[in-house]
This record gives C-alpha cells, structure tokens and sequence, in this order.
C-alpha cells in the first residue's frame, strides 16, 4: 500500500455531509462535519459550500494542507457536477473515486466486497442489492418524501405530526404526541392549531426538522403511547417491505446472504427491527441481519484503502 500522502473520505446526503482524513497506511487522522449536499433539499450553490467547509474543516483539525490530499473518495448523494466541481477546489491535485450509498452501508459493517441487502432507514429510506457471483444489482426506493420514503424518519415524524393534530380535534384517540410537538418545537401559544400550523407552513418545517421529531415519537412508543406504537409499528412494517422486495429481485429463499441495516430511525431498536428480523427469519433463514456500527465517512474511507491496497475496482450504485 502507498505509504504517503493522505486520503480524505466525503459522505453526504440530505441532512449532513462527513469527511475524514486518512494517511495511506491508514491510520485515521481526523474527522469533520458540514450541512447538506443533496440539491433537492438545498441549493448546489450550498452544496459546494458544504463539501468545500467539510474537507478545510478536516484537514484543519489535522494540521494538514490540500496539496497533501493525494485521493479522495466520496459518496455524495448529489449530482456529479455539483460533488466534481466542489471537489475540483477543495482538493485540486488529488486523484478521485465515487462510491455509492449502498456500499458505504455495507462497508459501515465490515463488508468489503458484499454479498446481500444494505437498508437505509435515515431521514428517506432506500435499499440496494448486489450479487458477487454475477455483479447483478438492483435499487429500490430513494423516492423522496413527497413520493416515498415510507420506514423513513421523515415518515415517523410526519405521521406523528398528523396524529397530534387529529388527537387535538378529538378524531384520534388522546396522545402524548401532543404535548411531545409542544415540548420539541417548543410550542407556547395555548392555542395548539394555531401554533402549529404557523410552525409547519409559515416557517416552513424542514425535511430534516420533521425526520428529527421521530426521536420523540420513537420514545414515547416505547413509554406506551397507543397512537406513537401504532406510528412506529407501521413505519418497521414499511420499512421491512422495501427490504425484502429488493431481496426478492436478486435472491432466492435457500441463499444465504448478508443485510446490513444503516439510519438513525433504527436507534429505535427492535421495534423498528422487529418485522424485518421476523420476515427475514420466515422467508430468507440464511440471511443474517447486522446493523451499522462505524461512521459513514470512517467507512468510506476504510473500504477506499482496501481497494488500494487489493486493486480492486467497484462500481457505484
């Protein structure tokens, strides 16, 4: 493996962009974060800037300088021309490599060269399979919240948001959600339509804002909220079906194969896990489930020195 110069790996998507910075023996020297780089929820304006902001931010905390940078590896879940342009600038002599979501996912577990499902169950939901015996591929969701991302936290904090308002007219049963929107958006005016509605559509309420209520729906299922359980139970349920119809295109029920599950909705443990973990067991009973233990970025890089040290190629998905 090339012992000199440095690495830096870039993951980003809706909510947050990462880097870290690596020497080539792979020794993990820093890390950094910035805002968005997905440019159907910003401007690639701003996305440049957050690309650019991650990497001087990353190589600040290392004491390092751009001409340092020798390759980069990202994962960038935006167009090519903003993450190339950006990239172009903040590391102007480094050599590049893209990676996609789902083998970010897979490498967060350790796997290099994976075999199976990897499930995003973020602020959107996505999946993407692969095959290592015949490199066949397949993608399903990635819609979006306004035609998708059911499993989501989007989805968990927007159904929530529906079922305080509903409970507050009477045409849902009572609910803690109610004081819950009360408490993280900090809601004072008495008049609880009112303000809510003056915070969803005057403000407005982010995509992000409204993935990040999800902690507080998840919490109060697990207290016992009836309304919250009934939230939370058909986001897993929803979340379990986009993960085994992407088995089904490429695997058969006998094969055995790796899904690895990545997002902050499934801080919410097995509740969220529980059908996939289920249906799993029922119709693929080879298949083993893990869930992601290192940062995105960390990762990225990680799987960057492996195919340097191997030379190895992969194809983005």
């Amino acid at each position: 493996m090339p012992s000199s110069g440095l690495l830096i790996a870039i993951e980003g998507g809706g909510t947050r962009t990462q880097a870290a910075l690596f020497d080539l023996t792979g020794e993990l020297l820093a890390t950094a974060q910035s805002g968005p780089v997905n440019v159907n929820f910003t401007t690639p304006e701003q996305a440049r800037a957050a690309v650019e902001e991650a990497v001087a931010a990353v190589l600040r905390a290392a004491g390092a300088i751009p001409t340092e940078v020798k390759r980069v590896a990202y994962a960038l879940v935006s167009t090519p021309q903003v993450a190339l342009h950006a990239l172009r600038r903040a590391c102007p002599q480094a050599e590049r490599k893209p990676y996609g979501e789902g083998q970010v996912v897979f490498a967060r577990a350790g796997h290099y060269r994976p075999h199976g499902v990897a499930i995003v169950a973020g602020t959107g939901t996505s999946a993407w399979a692969i095959r290592q015996d015949d490199g066949r591929q397949t993608f399903l969701g990635g819609w979006g919240s306004l035609l998708g991302d059911e499993g989501s936290a989007y989805a968990v904090g927007l159904m929530g948001l529906r079922a305080a308002a509903k409970a507050w007219e009477g045409r849902e049963a009572p609910t803690s959600l109610i004081e819950a929107v009360r408490e993280h958006f900090g809601l004072r005016d008495p008049d609880f339509k009112k303000a809510l509605i003056r915070l969803a559509y005057r403000k407005p309420l982010s995509r992000t804002e409204i993935a990040g209520f999800a902690r507080a729906v998840t919490r109060a299922a697990a207290e016992g909220d009836a309304v919250a359980r009934r939230v939370v139970n058909r986001a897993a349920h929803d979340l379990a079906e986009l993960g085994l119809q992407t088995i089904r295109q490429l695997f058969s029920p006998q094969e055995a194969l790796v899904v690895v599950a990545a997002g902050g909705l499934l801080n919410a443990g097995e509740p969220i896990l529980s059908p996939l973990r289920q249906r799993l067991r029922a119709e693929y009973p080879a298949a083993t489930l893990q869930i992601v233990t290192e940062e995105p970025a960390v990762a990225l890089g990680r799987l960057a020195l492996y195919d340097i040290s191997s030379r190895g190629e992969v194809s983005p998905c």
